[in-house]
């Protein structure tokens, strides 16, 4: 598919490594939203990130609350849920050090924003603006290896009707258009690439047609290549870094499904579009966009973590749940609105660790909280990581069984695996500023809920 692989090269800090990888062209206009900003290597010590805390980790004692996260090293992988209160976007190092994104929103619902649902860590800024600065703090480059947009609505990829920064050339932009205003891509992906807009409905037209001006531009900018998504594909997003090396053989990527096809656990493919069709007569031959979401289970050693965009048809989320298997990290279908994470899912994910974006109190439910708690359909220790929880909600569930576990702690939620995979650690960090600071952590036995006899 055309992808160039490139050598690795490294290291500032002590007991962590920024990843120094050669840049691919991004012009000087590229870094206009963050001049002042001290970074990675600021003398302020803001980040943390290249203290000597970061000789903390999971080679050693778990990294204590109140400490500055430790940072990437070799061999690990790094999960990062970006919380900012208007959008989900995820980002990954992996173990030799490539990089990606996993959507990048900014969606401002006034009926929400500010008032129940803060954004984070404050209004100064927009949503892709702080993701693009959250990420300036792990790494020193200003290239990211892939982007993957799971599907066109603007809380994953931006909505510049609603809120925006011009720019020089007179786009409007945010989310994932105004992070790469400071970031060059070297691998473009989307859920549809290059059918943009196939079955629409409810489809974010002004998300797209933002990011499909953005796209020749990063062409001609950096070089970024897009490509298309191929379900069931393993390794389409590969380690590039060191693709030959002693993480090949433990460290992969499948491709599970987008735009309604999904990859059948085996050989083949199967499209759900007909089927949801006959079942929505209303649609008129659309499929809702949420269905249409990329999804990827990423697999390190006896480590899986599953990321599915906003997939929540009841009965598509139900067949899904035996390919994408059990887990130990699984980032909820459709925020964990009432449509989605139903039983049978959650029974087949069996989760270790269940992580969401909150940007409306009704994402906080009592339709599905039970089924990602239940001891019934699955047994085993595991934790809720809400990023936001709004005080109407926490009194509202005050007494309900579920609560006990949902964590306390809200900001980002941030997974560090170990090299090879055995163990895992969780951590939320402090969404209200850009310290970096632990407010919870907690170490993990990978593949622990898999084991265990339902």
């Amino acid at each position: 598919m055309g992808i160039r692989r490139r050598t690795f090269i490294g290291g500032l800090g002590a007991g962590v490594v920024a990843l120094g990888i050669t840049e691919c062209g991004v012009c000087a206009n590229g870094f206009n939203g963050l001049n002042g900003f001290n970074g990675l290597n600021g003398a302020n010590g803001l980040n943390g990130i290249n203290g000597t805390n970061g000789v903390n980790g999971l080679n050693g004692e778990l990294p204590a609350v109140g400490e500055r996260y430790p940072g990437w090293k070799p061999g690990e992988l790094d999960i990062h849920f970006i919380q900012t209160g208007v959008g989900e976007q995820t980002f990954f190092i992996f173990p030799d050090g490539t990089t990606m994104l996993l959507d990048c929103g900014d969606f401002y619902w006034e009926k929400w924003v500010d008032h129940t649902i803060p954004r984070r860590p404050s209004s100064e800024r927009l949503g892709g603006e702080w993701v693009s600065r959250y990420v300036q703090r792990l790494i020193s480059q200003r290239t990211i290896d892939y982007f993957l947009l799971s599907h066109w609505h603007g809380d994953h990829c931006g909505n510049p009707k609603r809120r925006h920064k011009k720019l020089a050339d007179g786009r409007e932009v945010c989310g994932i258009a105004l992070f790469a205003e400071d970031f060059g891509i070297r691998h473009y992906f989307d859920h549809q690439w290059p059918r943009a807009g196939v079955y629409k409905y409810g489809v974010d037209e002004d998300g797209l047609k933002m990011v499909h001006e953005m796209i020749p531009i990063l062409q001609k900018r950096c070089g970024m290549e897009p490509h298309s998504f191929k379900v069931g594909a393993l390794n389409q997003i590969a380690l590039l870094h060191d693709a030959e090396g002693q993480y090949a053989k433990s460290f992969s990527i499948r491709n599970l499904f987008a735009n309604a096809v999904y990859w059948d656990g085996k050989d083949g493919t199967l499209d759900y579009a007909p089927e949801y069709i006959k079942r929505n007569p209303k649609t008129k031959g659309g499929v809702n966009e949420n269905s249409l979401s990329a999804g990827i289970r990423i697999h390190y050693g006896p480590f899986t973590a599953y990321f599915g965009g906003d997939i929540d048809y009841p009965d598509f989320e139900a067949r899904l749940g035996p390919i994408v298997g059990p887990v130990d990290v699984c980032k909820t279908n459709h925020h964990a609105c009432p449509s989605s994470m139903g039983a049978p899912f959650c029974a087949a994910v069996r989760a270790q660790a269940y992580m969401t974006s909150v940007w409306s109190p009704s994402q906080i439910n009592s339709a599905n909280l039970p089924h990602m708690t239940s001891r019934e359909l699955y047994p085993g220790d595991r934790i809720v990581m809400l990023g936001n929880l709004p005080e109407m909600r926490r009194a509202h569930y005050a007494d309900r069984p579920f609560m006990k576990d949902i964590l306390p702690a809200q900001g980002h939620s941030v997974f560090k695996v170990a090299p090879g995979g055995k163990t895992f650690d969780a951590f939320v960090l402090t969404d209200t500023d850009e310290s970096m600071r632990i407010l919870y952590a907690r170490r993990f036995t990978s593949g622990a809920n898999a084991k265990v006899k339902v």
